[in-house]
């Protein structure tokens, strides 16, 4: 989340959002928010599985996000903290994910601040699926910490991206630059895009490697995804 390439980064552009209580709220500095619904799609065992995605990025502290889709979704989701106040998600665990694809529409994110003011915000998500990613190759070579990722072709996708989490959906401690090509190499000395982050001899993290599917196909930021694809692999450090 450091570097401003990753995907979901905290980008906020001039977005309006609707006051639902606040009658000075025309005298005070402009708040932003945004949030974002998209389908994240993968393979569990011979079945093309999906389940939602949501985030909210704001240009101030929040204390309660909610997020409610339309009304034949059934879904309501409580999104949770992440990295600070002014960004929460809420990312799906393995029973979140049915054959069943995630249903289009409006969804609607309704935001506390931590003043306890209130805003409401909306995404739709629009029909654009993607097909699994499929690595067919992947070589780690422990010594070095470098790996090879060679993968299928993605019909339609906009950008891939190859992330390095401490845990699934963890801290990113690697991300790519979007990439056009369907392999990637990553060197610990030979690329910049590492964060901070200490790594640990012995550890096990989680590689992606993302397909994503932009709202818009000019979309320049991290934010505005309909679909996300992505397959992982495990490499102890």
């Amino acid at each position: 989340m450091n570097n401003l390439k990753t995907i979901g980064a905290l980008l906020i552009l001039a977005v309006s959002i609707v006051a639902c209580d606040s009658n000075d709220f025309d005298n005070t500095p402009s708040l932003q928010a945004i949030g974002d619904v998209y389908v994240r799609v993968k393979k569990s065992g011979d079945d093309t599985v999906y389940a939602p995605v949501f985030y909210t990025y704001s240009n101030f502290s929040m204390s309660e996000v909610d997020v409610e889709g339309p009304t034949d979704s059934n879904i309501e989701k409580n999104l949770s903290q992440y990295n600070n106040k002014m960004a929460f998600r809420a990312v799906p665990t393995e029973n979140d994910f049915t054959t069943d694809d995630v249903e289009n529409g409006i969804y609607q994110f309704d935001i506390t601040a931590e003043d306890l003011e209130t805003y409401t915000i909306s995404d739709k998500l629009l029909e654009d699926r993607l097909e699994p990613v499929k690595i067919t190759e992947f070589n780690y070579d422990k010594t070095l910490h470098s790996i090879q990722i060679d993968w299928d072709d993605v019909e339609d996708r906009d950008v891939y991206v190859v992330k390095i989490h401490n845990q699934m959906d963890g801290e990113i401690i690697y991300v790519s630059d979007r990439l056009l090509a369907s392999n990637h190499r990553v060197t610990a000395d030979g690329t910049n895009n590492w964060s901070d982050f200490t790594t640990e001899e012995g550890a096990t993290y989680v590689v992606g490697v993302y397909a994503y599917k932009f709202e818009l196909p000019s979309a320049a930021s991290g934010y505005d995804i309909n679909c996300e694809s992505v397959e992982y692999r495990e490499i102890e450090w």
